[in-house]
């Protein structure tokens, strides 16, 4: 008789999902090049992971389009991550002296491949540019000591 288990029924004690704006969450892995594949810089920072993390991509917006933004990504399950960001980061994006553009970080949970990242920051770059900002960077997050996947990368 054949004996395996269905990973749902694991027994094992699963790491619960992380949360937008956790102050333990970590920087493991980053980027503020957009001309840098997802791929390769899941690969530099030897991330490979099945479960869960924060995706964050940090944006410029004008003032006036941040509500019509933060509807649609919310549609996506983005929110706000009102977390510090490096500002490092964001001194080395577009547009970084102009004050009439408003600096966000829109984050959600989700499992994190070279695809699915590739597909996020091409679905908030896009919108992003419609509504005349810029995307400044993106940043995979996890908890503190959750798999020691590599350092942060920039």
């Amino acid at each position: 008789m054949v004996s395996w288990k269905l990973p749902w029924r694991s027994d094992a004690a699963r790491a619960p999902e992380p949360v937008v704006g956790d102050p333990d969450l970590r920087v493991v892995v980053s980027g503020t090049d957009e001309t840098v594949a997802s791929s390769v810089a899941l690969a530099q920072a030897g991330f490979a992971s099945t479960e869960a993390v924060v995706l964050r991509h940090v944006v410029r917006l004008p003032a006036s389009a941040v509500g019509g933004v933060l509807e649609r990504v919310g549609a996506d399950g983005y929110a706000v991550d009102e977390s510090p960001v490096d500002e490092r980061v964001v001194a080395a994006g577009p547009d970084a002296a102009d004050d009439a553009l408003t600096t966000l970080a829109l984050a959600r949970v989700m499992p994190v491949d070279a695809v699915a990242l590739s597909r996020e920051r091409a679905r908030i770059a896009s919108m992003v540019s419609r509504a005349e900002g810029a995307v400044v960077g993106w940043a995979v997050l996890r908890p503190a000591g959750a798999g020691e996947a590599g350092a942060p990368r920039r």
